[in-house]
């Protein structure tokens, strides 16, 4: 909240400070040292990481600033020509902040930049678009890579309920979700 209001600062500053109709308001000085003190402002929020920052948005499930900052943290990877593994990464993350916004179109577009990927990636899509039979093979795949994780059981459970087949899966969990 303190970075939304130095940038609103930062922004309104900037504004009176190239209007051409204020210039007689700068001359009285109504705002001394507004100029410098824009320097420094923009030198602090130039300075934080924004994939630090999307993380720790994406944590406190703030997903459109997430978003906001990831997308800033992408460009400047782009711009220096990072390698396309750190890109591939950037992207798969992309599409875990869009489903959280439930975002199918932002989702499908990422998806497009996407070279190979992963089973959550798989599960995400087929789930956000409704392709329960889909979802449900990757997270029969994902229980038989690791038999013992509750979330791969919920997430089987999810797709079945969605499927309306609550009597096939043979596990205790089955009431938990009617």
């Amino acid at each position: 909240m303190l970075l939304d209001h130095l940038s609103k600062w930062a922004r309104l500053t900037r504004r009176d400070l190239g209007d051409k109709k204020n210039e007689a308001k700068r001359a009285r000085g109504s705002r001394p040292g507004a100029s410098e003190q824009l320097t420094r402002i923009d030198s602090v929020l130039s300075s934080i990481n924004q994939d630090l920052m999307a993380k720790a948005a994406f944590q406190c499930k703030a997903y459109a600033r997430s978003l906001m900052s990831f997308e800033r943290h992408l460009a400047s990877l782009q711009e220096r020509n990072a390698n396309n593994v750190e890109i591939q990464s950037c992207y798969e993350r992309l599409h875990e902040i869009y489903c959280n916004l439930d975002e199918p179109d932002g989702m499908e577009g990422i998806s497009t930049l996407i070279l190979s990927p992963s089973l959550e990636h798989q599960i995400r899509q087929h789930e956000s678009t409704g392709r329960w039979t889909s979802a449900q093979s990757c997270w029969e795949l994902r229980l038989q890579q690791s038999p013992d994780n509750l979330d791969y059981h919920i997430g089987l459970l999810r797709c079945l309920r969605n499927l309306g087949h609550y009597g096939e899966y043979p596990g205790t969990f089955a009431t938990a979700f009617s």
